[in-house]
Order: C-alpha cells, then structure tokens, then sequence
C-alpha cells in the first residue's frame, strides 16, 4: 500500500510538472532576455526539470528494489546469490546517476534563476534542492565522520525536504508566469 501511495504522488508530480510547463504561454517578447551567449535560460529550466523529474524517480525505484531482491530471482528464474549481486550492481550505477542528475537539476536551476526574474519562493526551493544535493554528496564521500555521515542521511532522506522543495518551484513558477 506504502509502495503503491509512493507511485502514485510520483505520477502525480510528473504530471504537474508537465502541466506547469505547458500552459501553452510563448511570449516572445522577453525571448531577448532569456537568451544568454546563445542559451535559452527558459530551454534550460525545462532540462533543469528534466533531470529533476528522473532525481525523484527514486522513489519508485526503492521499493521496486527491494521487492526484485525478494521476488526476483523466482520471477527471472535466476540463482538467488547471482540475481542479488547483479541487482546491487545496478542499484549502485542508478545512484550513481540519481547523484549526478540531482547535481545538474540544482545546478542548471540556478543558472536558469540567476538570468529570469524570479519569486523568492522558487530561491528558497533552489536552496532546499542544494541542501538535498550537498547532503546527497556526503552520503558518497568517506572522509566525513561517521557523525556527520548519519546526519548527511536523515537530512537527505527527508520526504517533506523534498516535497518542500516541489511545492516551492510549482508555486513559484506559478507567480512568475
């Protein structure tokens, strides 16, 4: 049930994110401004989104881990101790790629912040994303503490940071449009 209700606000979200970006509003009158050394900031809010969007897809690729380390190796018919070292195996390169992803929807948000005008609601999401990504990276280096590690990890695994970090950038996109 847990599984299911995690899914289905995912969906959710994705669904709204298409929604906020497309609501069909092309005014070209600031395409001047929103273009910087030939970038198009506003192309790079919605790659920003993009990535975003793949970040928060590990809230279904959890527990569909953890029911392929139970069910998979009947469901593939594949020897137990094999079927789990190779899923560890990609478990380990899609966090590897949830990192990056996470990095680069922070950082390409910013950037595309930076040169529109923007509501103080979509910085404070911008800064709660960073803190996700910077409590991320922690989680990935071995020289911190082992303190500093665990508190790195109940930050980062926040749903409501997360979540703050969601309404935040739809509400405040929605003030700027």
């Amino acid at each position: 049930m847990r599984s299911f209700l995690l899914i289905s606000a995912l969906l959710a979200l994705i669904f709204a994110s298409f929604v906020v970006s497309a609501d069909g509003d092309d005014d070209d009158e600031d395409d001047d401004e929103s273009n910087i050394m030939g970038i198009d900031m506003e192309g790079l809010g919605e790659v920003s989104q993009f990535f975003f969007i793949f970040t928060l897809s590990i809230v279904a690729w959890k527990p569909t881990f953890k029911w392929l380390r139970v069910k998979g190796p009947e469901i593939f018919n594949r020897e137990p101790r094999e079927f789990k070292r190779m899923l560890g195996g990609v478990n380990r390169k899609y966090h590897t790629v949830h990192n990056w992803a996470g990095f680069l929807a922070a950082l390409f948000g910013t950037i595309h912040g930076y040169f529109l005008e923007w509501h103080w609601t979509l910085w404070a999401g911008v800064a709660a994303m960073w803190m996700l990504v910077i409590s991320g990276g922690v989680l990935q280096w071995k020289w911190p503490p082992k303190e500093i590690r665990k508190g790195a990890r109940l930050l980062h695994m926040q749903r409501l940071l997360s979540i703050a970090v969601v309404v935040l950038l739809l509400v405040g996109h929605e003030f700027v449009d």
